[in-house]
């Protein structure tokens, strides 16, 4: 008799340590949940935190625009031409995919110059950093023509559920880079 009242004093804590845990679980991760600290009613548990994209999803498109010219004030620069990697998608690419990792290393590092850019960072810190270093170089690497000397980049964000004069909203330019960085030998000049 004794051990009855026992088991059904655990079974109706633990249902009630269970029922907490999901209803806290599931206030903490509605869309206004990031403001809400639950950390002083659950006693210190961890409540799990399945936020995904939210509440910042991916709404935007990242596209890389070069031009080029002689880097001066004098001569006058192509227009701008998007050069963003395509990515074809096929159904195998669900279990196998190596080409993928290209292009998302450039949209990471396109990703991060806007994050410096809207937090404000600083022009000259941000074209010392590691990913202003990588798109340049994926710049220069996916030039449609190499016939001037420099080049600039353009990054800016599409958002393709945007009206029409809205779609287009520019993140960085960046300084005039040259073409062929110097110390550095081009596949045609090796002998």
């Amino acid at each position: 008799m004794r051990l009855r009242r026992v088991r059904r004093a655990i079974g109706a804590v633990a249902a009630g340590a269970l029922t907490a845990h999901l209803i806290a679980t599931t206030l903490f991760n509605t869309p206004d949940s990031f403001n809400l600290d639950l950390r002083r009613y659950v006693g210190g548990w961890t409540l799990p935190g399945w936020r995904f994209f939210a509440p910042n999803p991916g709404v935007q498109n990242v596209h890389l625009l070069v031009r080029t010219g002689d880097g001066d004030t004098t001569g006058t620069p192509s227009q701008w031409q998007d050069i963003t990697p395509t990515i074809g998608h096929h159904i195998a690419n669900v279990v196998f995919h190596p080409r993928s990792r290209g292009p998302k290393a450039l949209f990471d590092a396109m990703q991060q110059l806007s994050v410096m850019k809207a937090n404000y960072s600083r022009f000259d810190w941000i074209t010392s950093s590691t990913p202003y270093e990588l798109v340049t170089d994926a710049a220069r690497g996916l030039l449609p023509s190499r016939t001037d000397e420099r080049f600039q980049f353009l990054l800016v964000n599409f958002f393709p559920s945007a009206v029409d004069d809205q779609r287009v909203q520019p993140i960085l330019v960046s300084e005039w880079e040259h073409i062929r960085p110097e110390g550095r030998v081009t596949t045609g000049e090796r002998n």
